[in-house]
């Protein structure tokens, strides 16, 4: 890396923070932007046009998220794998544990700030061969973790988009799937507005169809695929946690659509009350 700046290719669903990002990393004199992508496929067919030494990867994105990406970096044919700092706004330790065994070299909470990100990027080019890889990346990511929570002020507000990403994410719901937003908004009108489980078709069907500019029917049948297969493929220790003696009862058949999203919704609505004591 003598001699060379650091080729950086950004990978955020966020357009905003992107540019944040941008801005930030033009004002390093040993850095460069190779590229920004907005979704994991798109970071795929970048990552060997750009060969970036470093990419910033974000968690939570559409078409294929953060992890599916990690896993799926051998297949790019990069010459010299790149390191890899992941973005998220979540501080779950599976999640950390889960980035150190796919390769992340680096865990970064947001909100982060310019010189915590720069040093970051500058860290993980100069550091040596890591061994075992895993293990040192989550002391990397705990000691960042640390930092990070230390100065997250109590009682913070409740944000009612990013807690639900959160337990979406933690189901193992498939971001890349039409039905996820459609689940996502469902879940977040009814946790505002808990009557409109009693009218699921005619109103909360409806609802998400005009937000998302389609129908109610492929509403419906869009958020049921989707939770077919987060029931087959997602985290069941986590499922088990949120559906509770529904998991068993149903005896491995997925719930339907409005049990799902009611029982997430009760999940935020007891975390909102937390939050307001």
């Amino acid at each position: 890396m003598i001699g060379r700046k650091t080729r950086v290719l950004v990978v955020e669903n966020n357009k905003d923070l992107c540019e944040v990002i941008e801005a930030m990393l033009k004002e390093e004199d040993d850095i460069e932007l190779a590229g920004t992508a907005y979704d994991g496929i798109q970071a795929l067919e970048m990552i060997p046009k750009t060969q970036p030494d470093v990419i910033l990867l974000d968690i939570i994105m559409p078409y294929l998220d953060g992890l599916e990406v990690l896993a799926r970096l051998d297949e790019t044919g990069v010459e010299e794998r790149p390191k890899i700092v992941m973005l998220s706004a979540f501080e779950e330790e599976e999640m950390v544990r889960r980035c150190a065994r796919l390769g992340a070299d680096y865990y970064l909470l947001k909100p982060f700030d310019r010189d915590n990100l720069i040093n970051r990027i500058r860290q993980v080019v100069s550091a040596e061969p890591l061994a075992p890889k895993p293990k040192t990346d989550r002391a990397y990511a705990s000691r960042e973790r640390a930092r990070e929570v230390d100065r997250k002020p109590r009682g913070a507000q409740f944000d009612l988009e990013t807690e639900t990403t959160r337990i979406l994410y933690n189901l193992g719901v498939p971001t890349y799937f039409k039905g996820y937003s459609y689940i996502k908004e469902a879940i977040m009108l009814v946790t505002r507005d808990i009557g409109l489980l009693g009218a699921v078709t005619k109103s909360l069907y409806p609802k998400v169809a005009e937000k998302h500019g389609t129908t109610p029917l492929i509403v419906e049948a869009a958020i049921r695929y989707t939770i077919q297969k987060t029931w087959k493929q997602g985290n069941p220790e986590y499922i088990n946690k949120i559906f509770g003696y529904a998991v068993n009862l149903r005896e491995g058949k997925p719930p339907t659509n409005s049990f799902f999203i009611a029982k997430i919704a009760e999940e935020l609505r007891l975390e909102m009350l937390e939050c307001a004591q």
